[in-house]
């Protein structure tokens, strides 16, 4: 049965409040790690609004920092239109789509910690550059109901550490998703309509207008 919320924002969620069982492997590793972080981070509650729950945010994002790539997310979600960028542009879009997917998570974390995360499988490609690891999310619904979904998380390795740059809940993929979007707002519109769109999402979630619970943050 499918997880009632299939998004972005879930799933990372899901990753940084998970109750892992997992093998000692490297890209696993990773996953476990930032979990037992996050756990640590959040053992103490905090008022909303309070300083504490600003720096709270502050050590959170740096955790997720430490497992996900959000150059390569970046580069790899605006597809082909990431090499008509330079420098400068690049560098923003990464920036935005960052903020974005830090908004997302935060603003859900609270409705997401009790998901649970069960490793079932690695891989590790000949080259020993990229791997896989397999996993289920599990969650209490509202009524109580155990709801499940199989995640796929896709790591490379950078600097001799590995980092997470997509993962696919159920049968759809993070870069798949955005790439969709992105390049039907950019051809449709414009690649500054599509900057004016997430920048436009990105102050409604920090305003508290939108719910991002029920779409993946970026459009």
């Amino acid at each position: 049965m499918k997880l009632g919320s299939t998004t972005a924002s879930v799933i990372m969620v899901a990753v940084l409040f998970s109750g892992i069982r997992a093998r000692a492997e490297a890209p696993t590793r990773v996953i476990t790690t930032a979990a037992e972080q996050v756990r640590a981070i959040l053992k103490n509650k905090v008022k909303k609004g309070s300083a504490a729950e600003r720096l709270r945010k502050k050590m959170l994002k740096q955790v997720v920092d430490g497992f996900l790539d959000y150059h390569e997310l970046a580069r790899l979600s605006l597809g082909p239109h990431w090499q008509e960028r330079n420098n400068k542009e690049q560098r923003e879009f990464t920036r935005l789509l960052r903020e974005l997917i830090e908004a997302s998570y935060l603003s859900t974390i609270s409705d997401n910690i009790n998901f649970k995360l069960k490793i079932e499988e690695e891989e590790i490609a000949e080259e020993g550059d990229k791997a896989s690891v397999w996993a289920v999310a599990s969650a209490k619904n509202s009524k109580q109901r155990t709801v499940s979904e199989d995640l796929t998380f896709h790591l490379f390795l950078k600097d001799k550490k590995w980092f997470i740059y997509d993962i696919e809940f159920g049968d759809v993929s993070l870069v798949r998703h955005y790439r969709g979007e992105f390049h039907r707002k950019i051809k449709k519109e414009s690649y500054a309509a599509l900057l004016q769109a997430m920048r436009k999402k990105l102050a409604e979630i920090r305003q508290g207008k939108l719910k991002v619970g029920d779409n993946p943050p970026p459009l």
